[in-house]
């Protein structure tokens, strides 16, 4: 059995973010710990009033969970917490052995830049040594039929990694989108050339495709790749911090849309 985390602030977005995370898994049976606790902005604000509050949303989000048609065979367990996030998710992650921690975000920073990701979700991204769903607010499930993956085929460990979810690829019929991402040329070294034929000989019995994106602005290359394709998932690996940095945390581009709209499955080692 599956054991997800899911970060829940009681808001839209985060009820977004678990409807998602259901749907996906909505023909397995799962542990769902739904954890509130603080972030580094509320330190110091806890108080019986603060305490009682969160009991009574915990109560009203699983009587809304109990009422939800894909509920199915899964198992809610509430976490109440008053203690930073980060921490009190890393303590979860290790004692429930999760497999996947599930976040919600506006797509928007604290500072309301709009291209921008959340500073609290860059922090659960770049911290937490576990796999994680981020699920933007204007996201809606409609399948998991086209998975982009965009890498720059330097990582020998990627096709070990994307190994483990083809479980989950299989049970949605997905077909992965290699996505090579570099500013000026398609031209691969031997070692990129052999970390591709790698990709190729691990999802030889999977659906897959190669691609190339030739952009100075990594965003907008994969702003384009995800319109042109029709894509429905964002896959990277956690240690590609070159390419997130560029399409995650800091882009360039003030009109992209993806952060609203495409989910990110960022990979460390996923557990089946």
């Amino acid at each position: 059995m599956k054991n997800i985390l899911i970060l829940t602030d009681f808001s839209n977005n985060s009820w977004n973010s678990i409807t998602y995370a259901l749907s996906i898994f909505e023909n397995q049976s799962c542990n769902f710990y739904l954890l509130n606790g603080l972030n580094n902005y509320e330190k110091n604000k806890i108080d019986v009033k603060n305490i009682d509050n969160q009991q009574h949303a915990f109560d009203a989000l699983l009587e809304k969970l109990n009422k939800e048609p894909l509920k199915g065979s899964h198992t809610f367990i509430p976490i109440k917490e008053n203690t930073d996030i980060i921490e009190a998710a890393r303590i979860q992650i290790k004692e429930k052995n999760i497999n996947l921690l599930v976040i919600g975000t506006n797509g928007m920073s604290s500072n309301g830049r709009k291209n921008n990701i959340s500073p609290i979700a860059e922090d659960i991204i770049t911290k937490l040594k576990c796999s994680i769903l981020v699920v933007p607010f204007e996201a809606r499930f409609d399948g998991i039929h086209k998975i982009a993956f965009p890498t720059d085929y330097t990582d020998f460990n990627e096709a070990k990694l994307l190994q483990n979810i083809t479980p989950l690829l299989s049970i949605h019929k997905s077909a992965t989108n290699f996505v090579y991402m570099a500013k000026k040329s398609n031209k691969l070294n031997k070692e990129q050339r052999w970390n591709k034929e790698t990709l190729q000989d691990y999802f030889v019995n999977q659906p897959h495709s190669f691609h190339a994106e030739i952009n100075e602005n990594f965003e907008l290359s994969i702003e384009n790749f995800i319109d042109k394709n029709s894509i429905n998932l964002i896959v990277m690996a956690a240690k590609n911090l070159n390419l997130f940095e560029q399409i995650l945390f800091r882009p360039q581009s003030k009109d992209i849309s993806y952060y609203f709209k495409t989910p990110f499955l960022v990979l460390h080692k996923f557990k089946n």
